[in-house]
């Protein structure tokens, strides 16, 4: 029963939505950050900065879709590790809903791939461990954006994203902060 009234809640929302057609609005922008590991990564990891690229378009009304590709190094804390750190690529693809009478503040969710190789390392691991060989992971993500200065062609704004990896044998979660800038390009 909660789900229904979630889904009706949502449709009710969307029907006063203002009249978009898919791709009206076109950003393409840049952002950076900082990411903050959580649980059972704090304790492997240091907080890092990140760098990525990012898409966004119209889909349908209030709903925007995204599109970010980025890189990260992450330096390791434990020093029984035999790498020195963890190089890391994400790309993500999802939907965002702009709230009614709340100009370009947008909160949505999507679908995470984590690329991820090892800095150096025991070259005679073996294949599959430590991150010696590559490692892709994939999750779900959650947004949140806030425009902080808005024009007809450009936004500045601050993102965050709550992104949990299906890593075995646990989940890896991480907390990502981040100021972008946007260009509309259509």
């Amino acid at each position: 029963m909660k789900k229904i009234l979630i889904i009706l809640c949502t449709l009710f929302a969307f029907s006063f939505a203002e009249e978009r057609k898919p791709f009206d609005d076109v950003y393409v922008g840049l952002e950076g950050g900082n990411i903050y590991p959580w649980g059972d990564l704090e304790d492997a990891l240091y907080n890092s900065w990140y760098g990525q690229l990012n898409f966004r378009y119209n889909y349908y009304k209030s709903l925007d879709g995204y599109v970010n590709f980025g890189y990260t190094y992450f330096e390791t804390r434990d020093a029984a590790v035999d790498f020195p750190g963890v190089h890391q690529f994400n790309g993500r693809v999802g939907l965002l809903w702009s709230i009614p009478k709340t100009p370009g503040f947008r909160l949505g969710g999507g679908f995470s791939c984590i690329w991820t190789r090892s800095d150096g390392g025991d070259p005679n691991a073996k294949l599959g461990g430590m991150l010696s060989d590559n490692e892709s992971e994939f999750g779900w993500n959650a947004m949140l954006s806030l425009p902080v200065i808005r024009s007809e062609n450009w936004n500045v704004g601050l993102n965050t994203y709550w992104e949990q990896i299906w890593t075995t044998p646990e989940r890896s979660n991480m907390l990502w902060v981040g100021m972008y800038i946007e260009r509309k390009v259509r």
